[in-house]
């Protein structure tokens, strides 16, 4: 079967309508992409339970530390720990810091990030410390500043009972 051929005044009458590509333009639409929105806050039932799980494996950590210097663990060891736990603040700090907290969890939140950032510091140079004189002035100077109290009143927002001691 042979194919059938369009007649050539019809294929003139494409042409001429501008089926050829004129020069008309025609503006698009912009690219529908929604406004980038920012979360809402969280409601203080949310932020209790979201508090609790971004805390746990800082505070695990610290508890850690805690027991391995108790023991009289070898400062290459507690050592190691402090890197443990200088890694579990800089992830718990950001994941409180990307976080929409209620309004009253919001000033003692930052508060309490603050003295993470301070922590933070120390925490890594007793991570880094070549003696156990360093490492143990480290640690105690990241203890200062884990931001407990602060964290009371993060807590005390949120409605939780204070974080007993490990």
């Amino acid at each position: 079967m042979r194919p059938r051929l369009a007649p050539p005044a019809l294929v003139l009458a494409l042409l001429l309508t501008g089926c050829g590509g004129g020069t008309e333009q025609v503006a698009l639409p912009a690219p529908s992409s929604p406004p980038p929105s920012t979360p809402a806050p969280l409601t203080v039932k949310e932020a209790k339970g979201r508090y609790l799980s971004l805390v746990a494996p800082y505070d695990i950590a610290r508890d850690e530390l805690a027991e391995a210097m108790k023991a009289g663990r070898e400062w290459r060891t507690v050592r190691e720990r402090a890197g443990a736990v200088a890694a579990a603040n800089a992830a718990c700090a950001e994941q409180l810091r990307g976080t929409r907290w209620p309004a009253a969890v919001q000033a003692p939140m930052t508060a309490l990030l603050a003295e993470h950032e301070i922590a933070l510091r120390h925490w890594k140079l007793a991570a880094e410390a070549g003696s156990n004189a360093v490492l143990r002035r480290e640690i105690r100077a990241a203890e200062a500043h884990t931001g407990d109290r602060t964290a009371g009143k993060v807590r005390a927002a949120l409605g939780l009972p204070p974080r007993r001691p490990a």
